[in-house]
């Protein structure tokens, strides 16, 4: 029931948008597999190292940790997991030095992981799962690093909450920091509707406003030929079997899907059962009697809609800012006269509609608990914002990114993402593109800025980097958003309860089944009642009455 992971899709585009894969859940060093099976001391030479004003530990401190391989890292000659510029810079800036235990390919990782986990012998530091820092936590293994934030580089300590606190606030337990969250952008990702605006253009149609607005445009891209074929082949909403594509919509009727949300007592209710679900369904409901969402929608995930758009057979899309990349690029690469624009989300009342949002952690860095100096990790973090985010010398930029043959950014030890790093990206580079400054850019936005450049001299390869960071892009929807708080997140923040493992993969696919058959017609919206019965009586009452315990005690 609780799917906390991004769908496949959108991180193939934040892999592209973050140089060239920095949204890879893949951060921890990759390499050769390493031997060893315990951990060093916290320092080399045994003795207590204590780290002066100027941050660097002297005598030099040892920290052991365990990553994935990645295939798109090749180590220059000589170099290794623990011999590479980041790793040399740990220890020439800081007085830190890695020692890699082992790799292992990611697909792997949760296996071995869960495997040493069990044994109890952990390294100095890794990247955790939830369901593992949880259990770690319970295990008593963990370093409480409450003090090591409040004294750690502003830049290490920002990039944390620069969405807001609840990732930072995900990763306490009982009022103490017990793990450093590793950060995404779920805000950033918020969806968007997407409008073939040629078609608006040739049936002489408003941009939407209202819902009303919006589904006028549905109607008209299913009947009025928008694609000039002669034949009625078009539908106006894209859908698919899992709702990846729906949020938006259901977000326009102040309904939101697979999160939990306050009631009016301030206790937490899973938002599937809520009465503005049941509102959106029903008009789901009208728009597929009418034949305007594809009558076969039960049975494709996203790509098979994707083939759909790229065939220019759907017109309205929900979903996130990068969509423009991913699908959208391909639809206009085959047909020239195609035209997207990202709108945003439009409410079916006065109220302004908000877009949901998850927690969006990554993963949880741990410090086991006998660790003499767990502050380590965040200069370690704040060398990752430096170099990542703020480097603007093509030289660092070759030494510590990407020098054109290996993405060396992945040899980093700890990262975080910043929470709009692409919507200021696109501030940056419109100015420039504006005032043609590239001053104030880094590499990262050069590479942005030449793109769009190229696009605007003809490239329509480039299209896409176009429809998200140029002028009318979607990542100015996304500023719009985050200047209005446009959001309502997810209140449940912590890794599945037993009530949510045991039960959530059931009654999910039970609810799954229910809606497609509401939306198909094939059940009564009155159904829909008859649902939230059978949920509670499924588990759901179970698995709220835990979620509204931890709420209460967290």
């Amino acid at each position: 029931m609780k799917n906390r992971v991004k769908s496949a899709f959108l991180l193939v585009i934040l892999a592209s948008l973050m140089l060239s894969a920095c949204s890879k859940n893949n951060d921890a060093s990759p390499s050769e597999s390493s031997s060893g099976t315990s951990s060093v001391s916290p320092s080399e030479s045994g003795s207590s190292s204590v780290a002066p004003s100027d941050g660097k530990f002297d005598p030099p401190i040892t920290l052991t940790t365990v990553g994935t391989v990645a295939p798109t890292v090749k180590y220059a000659s000589g170099d290794s997991v623990d011999n590479n510029p980041w790793t040399r810079e740990y220890e020439k800036r800081y007085g830190i030095k890695l020692k890699t235990l082992w790799t292992v390919d990611d697909s792997q990782w949760e296996t071995k992981t869960n495997l040493m986990i069990g044994t109890g012998d952990i390294p100095d530091f890794f990247k955790a799962s939830p369901a593992q820092f949880k259990q770690l936590v319970d295990a008593d293994l963990l370093a409480d690093l409450t003090s090591a934030f409040e004294s750690a580089p502003d830049r290490a300590a920002k990039i944390l909450t620069e969405g807001g606190n609840a990732a930072l606030d995900s990763a306490k337990f009982n009022g103490k920091l017990m793990a450093i969250p590793f950060t995404g952008a779920p805000k950033e990702g918020s969806q968007m509707v997407w409008i073939r605006t040629d078609w608006l253009q040739k049936l002489s149609l408003p941009e939407p406003k209202t819902m009303d607005d919006l589904l006028k445009i549905i109607d008209a891209f299913t009947t009025q030929d928008p694609d000039g074929n002669s034949k009625n082949d078009t539908f106006g909403l894209a859908v698919d079997k899992d709702f990846t594509t729906l949020k938006g919509f259901f977000n326009g009727y102040h309904a939101y899907y697979d999160i939990w949300i306050k009631d009016a007592e301030g206790k937490l209710q899973y938002s599937n059962i809520q009465p503005e679900m049941k509102t959106a369904l029903q008009k789901l409901q009208e728009l597929f009697k009418k034949k305007q969402i594809d009558p076969e929608f039960g049975t494709k995930d996203f790509s098979k809609v994707a083939e759909s758009i790229v065939s220019s057979k759907i017109g309205v899309m929900f979903n996130s800012p990068y969509a423009g990349l991913y699908p959208l690029q391909s639809n206009v690469d085959q047909d020239p006269k195609a035209e997207w624009k990202a709108f945003p989300i439009v409410s079916a009342d006065s109220q302004p509609a908000k877009n949901q949002t998850a927690l969006g952690v990554l993963g949880y860095w741990v410090v086991k608990k006998e660790v003499e100096h767990p502050e380590a990790l965040f200069s370690m973090l704040d060398l990752w914002v430096e170099m990542f985010y703020e480097n603007k010398d093509d030289a660092l930029n070759k030494q510590f990114i990407n020098d054109g043959n290996t993405e060396i950014w992945q040899m980093n030890k700890i990262a975080a993402y910043r929470a709009f790093k692409n919507a200021d990206q696109r501030i940056k580079v419109t100015h420039a593109l504006e005032t043609k400054d590239t001053s104030e850019l880094t590499g990262d936005d050069k590479g942005v800025y030449d793109k769009i450049s190229a696009f605007q001299a003809g490239d329509r390869k480039l299209w896409g980097w176009n429809a998200i960071f140029g002028a009318e892009g979607s990542m100015g929807v996304t500023d719009q958003y985050r200047k209005n708080n446009a959001y309502v997140s997810d209140e449940f923040i912590a890794a599945p309860l037993p009530a949510m493992t045991e039960r959530g993969a059931d009654i999910g696919k039970f609810m799954n089944e229910r809606f497609t058959k509401i939306i198909y017609g094939a059940s009564s919206i009155d159904e829909f009642d008859k649902f939230v019965s059978d949920w509670k009586q499924r588990g759901g009452d179970a698995i709220t009455s835990e979620v509204n315990d931890w709420f209460a005690n967290r």
